[in-house]
């Protein structure tokens, strides 16, 4: 009888998510289109960069412009995907969401990392080109670094989403192998 009722509440928890799924899904699946987009248009500019006489400081611009929308399309091309598996009702204590959520704070992290070891060599650039910005992301003088703080804390909200998803993994498979 216990049993059942578990049972029964996991099942009605899981239904009442299948509508927020699929809205965030449809959400997430626009934002993916979206960063495609910009990654395609990075690549006809980057294109055209070459093609035409630019400075080597503007395909450094549209370089790391394109890792960053790349990293935005990997983002929301997994959170989609987790937002499917929301709509369809299946349990988010898995395995593989946990890898999706941990590979995304991996890919966040590392280009926090990114940022960090390119803007000083943009400002070099920049500095040597003449141009009047001294950063791609910001730094207001040259030589300073800058920390993406956004990317940073977004990377540690998908590591904490994947520790809650592996601690709740392991308690729903002790559950199920005491029942």
């Amino acid at each position: 009888m216990r049993r059942n009722k578990e049972a029964a509440l996991i099942e009605d928890s899981l239904g009442k998510i299948t509508g927020t799924g699929k809205v965030l899904k449809v959400v997430f699946s626009l934002g993916a289109a979206f960063f495609l987009f910009l990654l395609l248009l990075d690549g006809a500019t980057f294109v055209g960069g070459l093609l035409s006489d630019v400075s080597a400081s503007e395909l450094l611009s549209a370089i790391a412009a394109a890792i960053q929308d790349l990293v935005m399309l990997y983002a929301f091309i997994v959170c989609a995907f987790v937002a499917r598996d929301a709509s369809r009702a299946i349990t988010p204590f898995s395995a593989q969401q946990v890898r999706r959520t941990l590979s995304v704070g991996w890919v966040l992290l590392g280009y926090t990392l990114f940022c960090l070891v390119l803007d000083p060599i943009a400002a070099q650039v920049q500095y040597a080109a003449g141009v009047a910005a001294v950063s791609l992301f910001g730094s207001p003088q040259a030589g300073e670094l800058f920390i993406n703080f956004e990317t940073l804390i977004a990377a540690g909200a998908f590591f904490l989403f994947s520790y809650i998803l592996n601690y709740g993994k392991t308690l729903q498979e002790l559950a199920d192998e005491t029942a």
